[in-house]
Parts: structure tokens; sequence; C-alpha cells
């Protein structure tokens, strides 16, 4: 197994969806046929080869403007990390 990379990413600058993506797409090593969704996000973290640990910040901020997107988004993650109990995915307020 290769070393698990962690990655902090504050969301509180973020105020829509396309700069959620932006944002993730400019931290995040994502392949370039990342497709800008949750979709598409969730078959990245559950690649494999992915072993990431993911820190999320300001995810109140995010959440008062993107409302159901980012309750989604906070779903999909965890479930993420389900897949592959090796990788962690956390959310500060």
């Amino acid at each position: 197994m290769s070393e698990i990379k962690e990655y902090n990413i504050d969301l509180k600058s973020v105020f829509s969806v396309d700069e959620l993506h932006e944002l993730l797409a400019e931290v995040l090593p994502l392949p370039d046929y990342y497709g800008g969704t949750l979709d598409a996000l969730y078959d990245v973290l559950t690649d494999e080869g992915m072993n990431w640990s993911i820190h999320f910040t300001g995810t109140d901020e995010a959440e008062a403007i993107l409302g159901k997107y980012m309750r989604n988004f906070k779903k999909m993650c965890r479930k993420a990390a389900e897949f592959n109990e090796e990788r962690e995915i956390t959310f500060e307020d």
C-alpha cells in the first residue's frame, strides 16, 4: 500500500457549486477525467489508488450558502470513506 497523503481544504471561500469543484480540483490531484459532480468525485474517492486523508474546514459557512448540495456532498464523502476504511474524510464546522 502506498503512503497516505493528507489534504486540508477550507470551504469558507466557496460561494457556488462550481467554486466547490474548482477548489477540489486545485487542492486534490484529481484525474483529468474528473467531471466536477458528486458522482464523479465519489468515483475518484473510492478509487483504490487514491490513498488520501482529507480534512474539510469551514463547512458551516459552505452549507449556509450551498444548502442541500453541501449536505449531499458531506453524505457522499462519508460513504466514500466507508467504502475504503483506510481513507479518512472529516469535517469541521
